[in-house]
């Protein structure tokens, strides 16, 4: 292999407190090499994005670098003034941010911004600007007349590549690519990679992919380094992590997979004895319609977000409810627990129907048996309140515990979520805890109330692999005790596949495809199911570059 583009050598970031430094990222060392996709693996906490924002110099006080080298490209990063260190970046490096959302001015449009990256790096403006905004967004598969739109009038794909077009703006060999897929659902996510990998072939640029999901990477990665508390604990090429690695910790990520093949794992094979398909459903939708009228007195545009649904759940069945973002998933989440009025149809819980469109007058007791688990732990819980007080709210709201026995309740209720020591945790606030730790919180408020069904709209999706398969866990391990019902809402029909008994497929607000979690998986009747099990199926890269074409 050639000489390295990349070269670091015993980078240590340190994050001055008042106390003793936090050591944040310890003697990391590695190089890359040109035309090399160079995948950094870890989950949240363990320095990833503190080593790229070290390597660009753009570290947040009060973060300091305290030894170590930075080389890209035979240039000395860390002994460059901060003058050079910006005319680097761009010409010689650019980054893809992790949020297209943010990483997009909301107030410019897309010409404005790609216009702004070209005079301030090439002193490109007006008609040379626009055509090479233009041949940007050819390079990424967009309509030129995307260009006067707004970041908000595009989808989160879209957007992502419109912030890959920006990053390829002045044609640099290296891109950093920090997380850029998150957020995604995993069709999406699947096309995102296939257009990386198709520019990289076209331009021949060096990646440095960073993300926590292992799995990603395992498809098109050339060799990866595994992070854990700030240190590369492994170091290889891909197809020997692949085997299995040889760290522990690396051995835990890929154990942490879940798959679309192969076995289920047993332990969630098991069901609890009530459940009986013959019987009556607990919870049965009818005809279910939402549709949002577009805002303004003279606006008539409406859009349809669910059409006609009808489905039904068990007492103790868990049912995946499966779609890419905009599908109407989170959609129906929230007509079933009442949070918004349906259009039109019937929502049955135990066989009775009361003032299913009358959102403002619903029964409290319908609260109480439907409860919801929602996909943002940080946004789910307010921030100035304990853990004690998110949960004995509804306790208190509902009668059914007092002073006496409230503590003890939450305690243990704490503990089966796999919060320990729950007093502990009792005590703590939102910001001391981790994003898994947070969503077990909001687990554990929605089991709180003893509910009939929970809803659990992507409750995974922000968190990193292993945290994801020990939320999964925790409603197969509720399911069997409490006899618990869940209608699991999620893109990825590998997380489904892993938990739920049924699985139903959502597209468009339409309800196309619905069977046993097995069945569906390996005999998918329609095309886009077909996606979806692609997608979630190792070789993925494969089956969309034959499709796409990508050579």
């Amino acid at each position: 292999m050639n000489k390295p583009v990349i070269n670091i050598k015993n980078l240590n970031v340190d994050y001055i407190t008042d106390k003793n430094p936090i050591n944040a990222v310890r003697d990391v060392t590695f190089e890359i090499f040109s035309g090399e996709i160079f995948g950094l693996v870890g989950e949240s906490g363990s320095g990833k994005s503190t080593v790229v924002q070290a390597m660009m110099r753009i570290l947040p006080p009060p973060a300091i670098i305290s030894k170590g080298e930075v080389i890209i490209n035979n240039e000395d990063v860390l002994a460059s003034s901060s003058s050079d260190v910006v005319g680097m970046r761009w010409k010689k490096i650019s980054i893809v941010m992790q949020s297209a959302l943010n990483a997009l001015n909301p107030v410019l449009s897309i010409r404005e911004q790609i216009h702004d990256v070209l005079k301030t790096h090439k002193n490109l403006i007006g008609l040379d600007a626009d055509e090479r905004a233009k041949e940007l967004l050819s390079l990424v598969e967009i309509d030129h007349d995307r260009l006067d739109s707004f970041p908000h009038q595009l989808s989160g794909g879209m957007k992502q590549r419109i912030v890959i077009a920006i990053a390829l703006a002045i044609m640099p060999p290296i891109i950093i690519m920090d997380e850029p897929t998150t957020a995604l659902d995993v069709i999406v996510e699947r096309e995102i990679i296939a257009k990386i990998i198709d520019l990289r072939k076209k331009l021949g640029f060096t990646i440095l992919f960073i993300t926590h999901d292992l799995n990603l990477l395992l498809e098109f990665a050339d060799r990866l380094a595994i992070m854990k508390n700030g240190e590369i604990v492994e170091l290889d090429k891909v197809e020997n992590i692949h085997a299995g690695g040889k760290h522990p910790y690396t051995k835990k990520l890929i154990g942490s997979i879940p798959s679309a093949s192969g076995k289920r794992q047993k332990g969630l094979l098991s069901k609890p004895k009530s459940l009986n398909l013959s019987k009556n459903p607990i919870l049965e939708v009818r005809n279910l319609k939402k549709v949002f009228q577009s805002p303004g007195f003279f606006n008539k545009n409406k859009l349809i977000a669910v059409n006609d649904i009808s489905f039904k759940i068990h007492e103790g069945e868990i049912v995946g409810l499966v779609g890419e973002s905009g599908s109407g998933k989170s959609t129906v989440a929230k007509l079933v627990t009442r949070l918004i009025r349906p259009s039109g149809g019937s929502i049955y819980l135990n066989g009775e129907n009361k003032k299913v469109t009358e959102s403002r007058n619903v029964p409290l007791q319908y609260r109480k048996d439907v409860q919801m688990v929602f996909q943002d732990p940080f946004g789910s819980l307010n921030s100035i309140h304990t853990v004690y007080h998110h949960l004995s709210r509804p306790l208190y709201r509902h009668r059914l515990k007092d002073e006496v026995t409230m503590l003890p309740y939450i305690i243990d209720l704490l503990e089966k979520v796999g919060l320990s020591p729950g007093e502990k945790f009792a005590e703590k606030f939102p910001h001391e805890m981790s994003g898994g730790e947070r969503q077990r919180v909001a687990i554990a408020r929605a089991l709180s109330l003893e509910p009939k069904i929970v809803v659990a709209d992507e409750p995974t999706s922000m968190l990193d692999v292993s945290i994801r398969m020990e939320v999964l866990e925790i409603f197969a391990k509720m399911r069997i005790e409490n006899n618990l019902t869940v209608l699991f809402i999620t893109h990825d029909l590998a997380s489904a596949r892993y938990l739920a008994d049924r699985i139903i497929v959502l597209k468009n607000g339409e309800i196309i495809e619905e069977n046993n979690s097995e069945k569906l998986i390996q005999n998918p009747k329609e095309d886009y199911t077909k996606q979806l099990v692609n997608a979630a199926s190792p070789g993925w890269l494969n089956q969309i570059t034959k499709q796409t074409g990508i050579p």
